[in-house]
């Protein structure tokens, strides 16, 4: 066959966009052993004890095995794990939510998020996305071919009511809470403003909701809880970062029976159904018995987020705008110590972020992602990983400290 001259064309906004920016940033950090990474959300804890010897003799079996291997799961999910799904929100908000109806299991967080943008909108739409907010919205939202409209949130208070009123024509609101990066959790106010404006524009409310047990400092409500938008309410989450189990890639979205209809219906046509083992362990995992380690986990990410902030204080060129009151990470406001680390790092071009983020990697040897990946209102800001090990979070604090001396000397020091 005769080669063609010049290749046929591909997405042209696929290649428009950039690789995901935090991914990368997070790889590279991994890669290289000198540094401690706090720009990776990978768990060092989980999952619960308790769960080890069950998983290991009967979910990793080879009976288990070759069950999952050798069929394909009902596309919807495993009903017991539907139904461990609907128990979840029963026992810990007292939302009743129809296991046969009203949930979809799917392959990770993502594939939900992805789903609830398919189902809710038509190609071109506006999709409503607060600043700062998770990339990977505003890139989901971009490859499906819909258009993010961001909405600047002040700091403080009730802040995603502060910025309810949404833009003309847009068809759902993206809310993450607790949120990744800020640690923001929406409060009682922030959901009965944002169920009446949705109502009033009749518009689709997504609430992911993968850090709902680490509500540390005001309790957690899925967006359904709010009477306006139980009807155009739609619930994300995954077993992931709560279990710390990442690889797992078990999520489910919890949403109106129609909606779930036609999102399974995209599901079968791109997906099909998730591993059944790794159904198995899900069910196993979402036993009320291990609430109480769940409860210890969040415990623990409190405990080191109050930590981080008494030692990264203002002296050191750390602020602290906005409180952190749930999730996995902090979002340090760091103009301070941009003024006045080295000039050699306050590179034009690079935001404040990017170029602490540089200067903190290559002179403390600390790794951390900068606030612009989440928006232009972050971009003064850096999101630091509290999930790591202790080992990783304690020592990482201690170069840190050791800004106050302008030097550092260690292995992984490079020229400015």
């Amino acid at each position: 066959m005769q080669t063609p001259a010049f290749p046929p064309p591909l997405n042209a906004r696929l290649q428009s966009m950039d690789r995901y920016q935090a991914k990368a940033i997070s790889l590279a950090a991994s890669n290289d052993p000198a540094l401690l990474n706090l720009s990776v959300c990978e768990p060092a804890f989980g999952p619960p004890d308790a769960c080890l010897d069950g998983i290991e003799r009967e979910d990793l079996s080879l009976a288990a095995f070759l069950d999952g291997a050798k069929r394909q799961e009902d596309s919807r999910g495993n009903p017991a794990l539907r139904q461990a799904i609907a128990d979840w929100y029963a026992r810990r908000y007292g939302l009743a939510v129809d296991p046969e109806r009203e949930i979809l299991v799917t392959h990770g967080g993502i594939e939900a998020m992805t789903l609830a943008v398919l189902a809710t909108t038509e190609a071109g739409d506006r999709v409503a996305l607060s600043d700062p907010a998770l990339a990977r919205y505003a890139q989901a939202v971009e490859v499906l071919g819909r258009r993010g409209e961001r909405i600047a949130r002040s700091l403080g208070g009730d802040e995603f009511a502060a910025a309810a009123a949404l833009p003309d024509g847009v068809r759902a609101l993206i809310v993450n809470s607790p949120e990744n990066p800020t640690g923001y959790v929406a409060s009682a106010t922030d959901w009965t403003v944002l169920g009446h404006e949705a109502a009033a524009r009749r518009c689709w409310v997504i609430h992911d909701e993968r850090y709902d047990t680490m509500a540390f400092e005001r309790p957690h409500r899925p967006a359904a809880l709010e009477p306006a938008l139980a009807p155009n309410a739609v619930l994300v989450n995954s077993l992931s970062k709560k279990f710390g189990l990442p690889g797992l890639r078990v999520g489910w979205l919890a949403a109106p029976a129609a909606l779930i209809e036609q999102a399974a219906k995209a599901h079968d046509y791109l997906y099909l159904g998730v591993n059944p083992q790794y159904q198995r362990i899900a069910i196993r995992l979402l036993d009320r018995r291990h609430d109480s380690w769940l409860d210890d986990m969040a415990g623990m990410m409190a405990e080191r987020a109050w930590i981080a902030r008494q030692t990264l204080t203002e002296e050191l060129g750390f602020q602290w705008p906005r409180q952190p009151l749930g999730g996995m990470f902090l979002f340090p406001e760091v103009s301070r110590l941009y003024r006045s680390m080295p000039a050699s790092y306050r590179t034009p071009g690079y935001s404040i972020g990017e170029a602490v983020a540089r200067y903190l990697q290559e002179s403390r040897g600390v790794a951390t992602l900068p606030g612009a990946v989440y928006g232009e209102r972050g971009a003064a800001s850096l999101r630091l990983a509290l999930c790591g090990s202790q080992q990783v979070f304690e020592a990482a604090l201690d170069r840190l400290r050791s800004i106050r001396s302008q030097r550092w000397h260690g292995p992984w020091e490079r020229a400015a």
